[in-house]
């Protein structure tokens, strides 16, 4: 019989106490026994982390507590670890969950909405320090979530719920920075930080992009060659679109919002009978427009036909969830942001979601056979993402059709010009 997993497969300073303090944080006294469990994540849920699975017991009261948890650490490999700069993204998730998050429910919970956005599991132990990193969530599956199939897009409905869910969790930003202006803009300076788009980034990332842009190109190419789409598509390209990236994730007014950052359907559990929504993994969190959030979701998650009938229905869930929200916390939506705020942020911004959609289209396109296996990295040093992670020219029409549908709806709309 193989020995049972000790506590150190997760990490070095996942311990004991930790263990008392889930139990803890959930309710209990101290944890008397645990077990992990041998659910197996695919290669593809998480490039950025490891992820288990474990149960704790507390039998020291007079009733039996069991937490059910999801315990996401850094990868042990520390090539992997290099190469893919976990330490950032930890360091950002980590002061999301404990600074961050806490901060906004706080100021939420002193207003007492009647409808409270509480659509992020329960965080309950983390730690950080670059190395034994790990962060620990109530695990959603006992309620009933579970993610959406990767490849097959999913209905109007789910994405509905994940665009109303988005509007409340940006609204509690926009309700707090005009109640809380201060304390608001000290947590943003403080403890949100860009770990994708930045100057100093540019060498890790930037000829992985020009692999995504050839593939990009011969999609559209082979798709609408001599076509107005292609012209746009040439034009969009003609810049630096990393420093694009960089300026569209950087620029700021009054009506920027901590974004999730990473809005692709895996990032999103739906529960099995109800309308209920989930939204995981926050290490791509980041201060910026809310059409950055907003265009990543509908370029990555939504099919052509599904914009094209619904697009609208789409903005008004997500505005619909975030006027709500706001009312329910004592800010007015007509005042603070309006829809044709929303709009202008849209013409101003929402070509982000085009430059995330070609890394995240042909990412979900991938099998996972295709998907690289990240721990067979062998040497300490970084290696060069664009070597690691491996795309190749999409070589079915259907998926052609997504990226250059994505560019497409983005052309209707105004949005490339």
């Amino acid at each position: 019989m193989a020995a049972a997993p000790k506590l150190s497969v997760i990490s070095a300073k996942f311990t004991e106490a930790t263990l008392d303090e889930i139990v803890q944080n959930a309710g209990g006294k101290r944890c008397t026994s645990w077990k992990m469990s041998d659910t197996e994540f695919k290669k593809g849920d998480s490039y950025l982390s490891e992820l288990y699975r474990i149960q704790l017991h507390d039998d020291s009261g007079t009733q039996l507590l069991v937490v059910n948890a999801v315990v996401k650490t850094i990868p042990k490999n520390v090539g992997r670890r290099n190469t893919f700069r976990s330490a950032d993204f930890f360091r950002n998730e980590y002061n999301f969950y404990t600074v961050v998050l806490k901060e906004l429910y706080s100021f939420q919970a002193k207003r007492q909405p009647k409808h409270p956005f509480d659509d992020i599991p329960k965080c309950l132990a983390a730690y950080s320090d670059g190395e034994n990193d790990f962060i620990v969530l109530e695990d959603q599956s006992q309620y009933g979530y579970s993610t959406a199939s990767r490849a097959e897009g999913v209905g109007l409905d789910e994405c509905q719920r994940c665009m109303r869910s988005l509007g409340r969790f940006h609204a509690l930003s926009l309700a707090m920075k005009e109640q809380d202006s201060d304390r608001f803009h000290a947590i943003v300076q403080q403890h949100v930080e860009e770990t994708y788009y930045a100057a100093r980034l540019k060498p890790w990332y930037n000829n992985f992009l020009q692999v995504q842009i050839d593939c990009a190109k011969k999609a559209v190419a082979q798709e609408c060659a001599g076509t107005e789409l292609e012209r746009k598509v040439a034009n969009f390209f003609d810049c630096d679109l990393y420093d694009r990236m960089v300026y569209l994730t950087h620029t700021r007014n009054q009506n920027s919002v901590i974004n999730h950052g990473d809005c692709w359907m895996p990032n999103f559990l739906f529960h099995n009978e109800t309308s209920g929504v989930r939204i995981i993994d926050f290490q791509l969190a980041r201060y910026s427009s809310p059409a950055l959030d907003i265009s990543f979701f509908v370029y990555s998650c939504t099919s052509q036909a599904l914009r094209e009938t619904h697009y609208q229905e789409l903005l008004d869930a997500y505005y619909g969830g975030l006027a709500e929200m706001m009312r329910d916390l004592g800010s007015n939506p007509e005042e603070i942001f309006p829809f044709s705020e929303l709009k202008k942020e849209l013409q101003q911004y929402a070509r982000f979601g085009c430059g995330m959609g070609i890394e995240s289209i042909p990412f979900s396109l991938l099998g996972e056979e295709d998907v690289a296996d990240l721990d067979q990295i062998d040497s300490d040093k970084a290696i060069p993402i664009e070597q690691i992670w491996i795309l190749r020219p999409i070589e079915n029409q259907a998926g052609r059709l997504r990226l250059t549908d994505m560019f497409r709806h983005a052309m209707d709309m105004g949005y490339l010009d």
